[in-house]
């Protein structure tokens, strides 16, 4: 008897793509007189977790690939909620370039580690 185990990848991508749109929404500011900016080092910080996140999505398997991804873009989007539309002051002192890469640095080795072995 075959059992079928479903395959979360395409879940897995559309949110690299959505945390890619969450990266990209802060880190276009706009500028009064020049239309927007792109802060460079925002854009890194809030899309370099899930680079490493796309890296494991061949490793990790059912809700070990599912949750790490889910709590990066619950922490990207809580980042562009309150750093980016409610309290904008240029990421002057903001957690935006620091917590979404320890949020990173914990779960994702986390989640390697619990992963399902096979073999």
């Amino acid at each position: 008897m075959t059992t079928t185990t479903r395959d979360y990848r395409p879940i897995a991508y559309v949110i690299i793509l959505l945390g890619l749109a969450t990266a990209a929404t802060a880190a276009l500011v706009p500028q009064y007189a020049i239309g927007f900016k792109l802060e460079i080092g925002v854009l890194l910080a809030l899309f370099s977790p899930f680079v490493v996140y796309g890296a494991l999505s061949e490793q990790l398997r059912g809700v070990w690939l599912l949750l790490p991804g889910v709590i990066l873009l619950t922490v990207n989007v809580v980042l562009l909620v309150s750093e980016r539309l409610l309290h904008y002051d240029g990421y002057a002192g903001s957690p935006v370039y620091w917590l979404p890469l320890l949020t990173a640095a914990v779960v994702l080795p986390i989640a390697y580690l619990m992963r399902p072995r096979t073999g």
